[in-house]
């Protein structure tokens, strides 16, 4: 019985052991392998430096005293501005993702309201308007603007004056009548006894007399 378990602990042993030499021959193998993978990149390296010095030489750069190592000294300085940097570089793109389906819409909604005022004619209206402001800068002068100017104030009165509603609806009364009132020959060519006869009617006279009033205030 002892010399059997001696036995299945020697065939332990032996199994443990094949196994640790199979490591040990793994790692040798994966060294080997590195080392190699180290020569190759070093001969790469080195006719990559080659190449690039040859290449600053007939490009004629000089480096200073400090050169490449200067450099990599500076980039190794920085790796926290460089780290904020793309991190600065991811915000933005998820930013932008966030916000093209918005500027999408933005985009979409600016169409259909230009469309909507295109088919209510405001571009064409605008497009006379600044016709009819080209016409008109033409045909006002400048000493024409100076001048309104100097009467600014009868104007500004004018323009307080329309806006009362009495005024405004007489203006609208008179200029109506003068649309709708042409001159006639026939109709105007009448005889002083003619005129006499609708002077009796009571709105010719308060008609009239308005006039009257108006031409005796203004002359005031």
């Amino acid at each position: 019985m002892k010399e059997l378990e001696l036995q299945q602990q020697i065939s332990q042993l032996n199994s443990k052991l094949d196994l640790i030499l199979e490591s040990v021959e793994q790692q040798k193998r994966n060294r080997e392998e590195l080392d190699d993978l180290v020569s190759d990149v070093s001969i790469v390296a080195k006719d990559a430096f080659r190449q690039t010095v040859t290449l600053l030489d007939k490009s004629q750069v000089e480096l200073d005293h400090c050169g490449i190592s200067c450099l990599m000294i500076k980039v190794l300085q920085n790796l926290g501005t460089f780290y904020e940097m793309l991190e600065m570089m991811e915000s933005a793109r998820d930013f932008m993702k966030d916000v093209t389906p918005i500027l999408h819409q933005v985009g979409l909604d600016a169409v259909k309201k230009m469309n909507e005022l295109d088919q209510k004619g405001y571009f064409e209206y605008a497009g006379q308007l600044m016709s009819f402001m080209d016409k008109f800068i033409q045909t006002f002068t400048v000493e024409d603007l100076r001048r309104l100017e100097d009467n600014l104030e009868n104007l500004t009165g004018i323009v307080r004056n329309l806006t009362r509603p009495e005024l405004i609806e007489g203006l609208n009364k008179a200029t109506k009548a003068i649309a709708e009132v042409k001159p006639d020959d026939e109709l105007d060519d009448i005889s002083m006894w003619k005129i006499l006869m609708k002077m009796k009617s009571p709105a010719v006279r308060k008609s009239l007399s308005y006039s009257l009033r108006l031409i005796e205030t203004i002359n005031k």
